[in-house]
């Protein structure tokens, strides 16, 4: 496993216990007295299933709970199980209401503004129902953000869904208004052609928005309530039903702006011109009484919820607000059937870009899982062939000091063998001092970034292989690394940050590394790496690399396969002379596996010393 930074547990519990304690109502406390600027903040007000919370700054997520605050630069998760209701509020604004389902996943991009309460969310997976009251002042402001586009709400109750494959953003609105803008071109799916980079949607309509190659792909139409029902969760059916008496207050108000605004000029009140006579008022007075009533029917009938949810609100609302056995239907015009068609089609073809992502995706999956599993194999094979490699160095080791002895000498050490249960040590062989190599000509050599003396501070040591051809070429390799931990450092910072593809050679030698917590484009090999305490102040640090995908590596001339950063420090005990100080860096071993992981070399390697000065 890698050693990576740790996180102080105990500082984060105590920052989530305070949290508790002083309650989201007192981080807004004083608000006005220390900032102009309106600060806003969210609280979890229920949840179930998987709830996970990254903090803004944070490298790892937790579980969140009932009650605790989110803020700028936060982030909010659910799992397939989760979901989770959010009360977003402040001292100069009403408190909006947010429904997430699962699947999602939500940051909180902006919750402030020296000019009013100002809201941004930036959607990239999933749905939620968002009730708005916050935006009653014109400097106030709630934005969502998704991959196609930036949203400004205006009252509002509305749905909003993102396709994490494909990006394509579905809204839905009960109430209010939703202003759509894009710096990209837009166009009209309708009818082919462009359409402003700013669109707005009224109570009833659907905007679907998908990123194309030449901009923004967009339809707008009438809701088609048996479709919407059936990709909405259930709780955010239910939502939407229990929303039922604020979502007809707002729609009543709309209609009556509407009514004062009939024969004038496109506007909002008129709904960007949709209601330009008495019988446009109509139809689109019925249709806002009856929307409700008509989501209702259909997640009944799709099981979404049961009668008792909603004679429970009709109960709550003291009147019959919601009738789930209504025979009601929208009102279309032409112009709004053929939209509403086109739209059908347009989900489709979405639909068929999904599929066939997630089936790239899925392909993609098994084959990361194949080369993964590949990749293991491997490296177990590398492990096995350095620990036979050490094995048989310790042998060479234990036969030419056997031979060097006396005869005598040579009795005691077989005696005392015998009696640990180990075999006599052969009288002849094994004093020839070659280099171990499988392959006589393969050779792995450490080279320093500098020359002469160095300074306290980093120096790369470049891993250079030679040799390594025909049937040699190899598929990974493993390196053992030694040196005085109490004089060096291995820099893990330095290897792990952004200039780890170069550390790790930049695929020069045939080896494409993808880091961990990193995409690269045609990676073909994965990493590990080990630091392994000693005694004596020693340290071993252990490197291995594996391809899981391509050929054999042929290396030829001297190639630098990867550089190791050290961090060299000098201690205050050491004698003010000598001026410099030895730093040794020892090759242990060097394992290279070919494509069925068998050893093609396993190399000791020559040592590197650098002459380090003192600082004073």
């Amino acid at each position: 496993m890698r050693f990576r930074r740790s996180i102080n547990i105990r500082s984060l519990l105590m920052l989530l216990c305070l949290l508790l304690i002083i309650g989201p109502g007192s981080l807004l406390a004083g608000v006005g007295h220390a900032s102009a600027q309106v600060m806003r903040v969210a609280v979890v007000k229920e949840m179930s299933g998987t709830v996970n919370v990254l903090k803004s700054g944070g490298a790892k997520s937790f579980k969140a709970f009932r009650n605790m605050s989110l803020n700028e630069g936060d982030q909010i998760a659910t799992g397939k199980d989760g979901k989770v209701t959010l009360t977003l509020s402040s001292s100069a604004a009403d408190t909006d209401e947010i429904n997430i389902s699962n699947g999602s996943q939500v940051t909180f991009s902006k919750m402030k503004d020296s000019s009013g309460a100002k809201t941004k969310m930036s959607v990239w997976a999933g749905s939620l129902w968002v009730k708005v009251k916050s935006v009653s002042n014109a400097s106030d402001q709630f934005e969502i953000e998704t991959p196609t586009s930036i949203m400004g709400v205006r009252g509002t109750h509305f749905f909003v869904k993102v396709n994490p494959l494909t990006g394509e953003t579905s809204v839905f609105l009960a109430a209010g208004v939703v202003e759509s803008s894009t710096n990209k071109d837009r166009h009209n799916t309708d009818i082919d052609s462009g359409m402003s980079n700013t669109v707005t949607i009224y109570p009833s309509q659907q905007l679907g928005e998908a990123n194309g190659e030449d901009g923004v792909e967009t339809s707008i139409s009438i809701v088609d309530l048996a479709t919407f029902v059936n990709g909405a969760s259930p709780d955010v059916v239910k939502a939407i039903l229990q929303d039922a008496v604020s979502i007809a207050a707002e729609q009543k108000q709309m209609i009556e702006k509407a009514k004062e605004s009939l024969n004038t000029e496109q506007n909002k009140d008129n709904f960007g011109g949709l209601i330009q006579t008495p019988e446009d008022l109509r139809r689109m007075t019925d249709n806002l009484t009856n929307l409700v009533s008509i989501i209702a029917k259909e997640a009944i009938a799709q099981k979404k919820v049961t009668q008792d949810v909603i004679d429970q609100i009709n109960k709550d609302a003291g009147t019959k607000l919601i009738d789930s056995k209504t025979t009601s239907e929208l009102q279309l015009t032409d112009i709004e059937k053929k939209a509403q068609e086109q739209a059908k089609k347009f989900e489709e073809l979405q639909k068929q870009l999904a599929d066939k992502k997630a089936e790239e995706q899925k392909k993609k999956q098994e084959l990361l899982q194949e080369a993964i599993k590949k990749a293991q194999e491997l490296r177990d094979k590398l492990e096995e062939a350095n620990k036979q490699a050490q094995q048989k160095q310790k042998e060479k080791d234990n036969q030419t000091y056997y031979n060097q002895q006396t005869l005598e000498e040579q009795k005691r050490i077989d005696e005392n063998r015998n009696t640990a249960g180990l075999p006599s040590i052969p009288t002849t062989g094994g004093t020839n001092s070659g280099s171990g190599s499988v392959g006589t000509n393969s050779t792995v050599s450490l080279q320093a970034t500098a020359n002469g003396t160095i300074s306290s501070g980093f120096i790369d040591l470049g891993v250079v292989f030679k040799g390594f051809t025909g049937s040699k070429k190899i598929m990974g390799y493993q390196i053992e690394v030694e040196y005085d931990n109490q004089l060096a450092q291995f820099a893990t910072g330095a290897f792990d940050s952004g200039e780890s593809l170069m550390y790790r050679g930049g695929g020069t030698s045939g080896f494409v590394v993808e880091p961990e917590n990193q995409t690269v484009e045609e990676a073909n090999s994965v990493d590990d790496y080990r630091i392994i305490e000693g005694t004596n102040h020693h340290s071993t640090l252990l490197y291995t690399v594996v391809k899981i995908s391509g050929s054999s590596v042929e290396i030829n001339e001297e190639t630098t396969v990867v550089r190791l950063p050290f961090l060299l420090g000098m201690h205050t005990e050491f004698p003010p002379a000598p001026a410099t100080v030895p730093v040794t860096f020892k090759i242990k071993s060097v394992t290279a596996v070919d494509q069925n992981g068998n050893a093609v070399a396993v190399i000791k390697g020559s040592d590197l010393t650098v002459q380090v000065a003192q600082v004073l």
